[in-house]
């Protein structure tokens, strides 16, 4: 799907607040709301918006304690990891999962109460699959993520042809 400058500054404001208005959003790219809402409508159908979130700040509900699960699966179950990953995202404590490589085949984010919680959801809910051989976990001190995509989108632009 080909996007122009005024779709890339359209992402770009959204991925910093997905719930600027069509008004807002055509008064900072200096269109049209109905000319907004045509992008948008385009954008979404085209695959491009896939959907959009509220960030809720789960440790204010008590879920404090974040941890990685870098996860090695039995050889002969290696096959099974896509299966495996889906059924493991129904978990409640699980955020996200992926299928990586080098020496774990997925890593599998998760947020617990305590590190009880943590344990036992370690013991309970991954460790007794025999799909799955060893578990290392990290628990993860601090984190930040990149929400304002606008540098990001400037990589999708195509070098222009210059002509000497």
């Amino acid at each position: 799907m080909d996007i122009d400058r005024t779709d890339r500054r359209i992402l770009a404001l959204l991925s910093k607040d997905a719930r600027m208005t069509n008004k807002e959003l055509s008064h900072e790219v200096g269109l049209a709301a109905s000319s907004v809402h045509e992008r948008l409508k385009r954008l979404q159908e085209g695959g491009l918006i896939a959907g959009t979130y509220t960030d809720i700040r789960l440790e204010r509900l008590g879920l404090s304690l974040k941890a990685l699960l870098f996860i090695q699966m039995s050889e002969h179950k290696k096959t099974d990891l896509d299966r495996i990953l889906r059924e493991i995202l129904k978990v409640p404590e699980v955020r996200a999962g992926w299928m990586i490589s080098g020496r774990f085949d997925a890593v599998v984010e998760v947020l617990t109460k305590d590190t009880s919680h943590l344990h036992r959801l370690v013991v309970e809910r991954f460790s007794s699959r025999e799909e799955i051989s060893r578990i290392e976990t990290s628990i993860v001190f601090e984190s930040v993520a990149q929400h304002d995509l606008a540098d990001t989108l400037d990589l999708t632009v195509k070098p222009q042809n210059t002509a000497d």
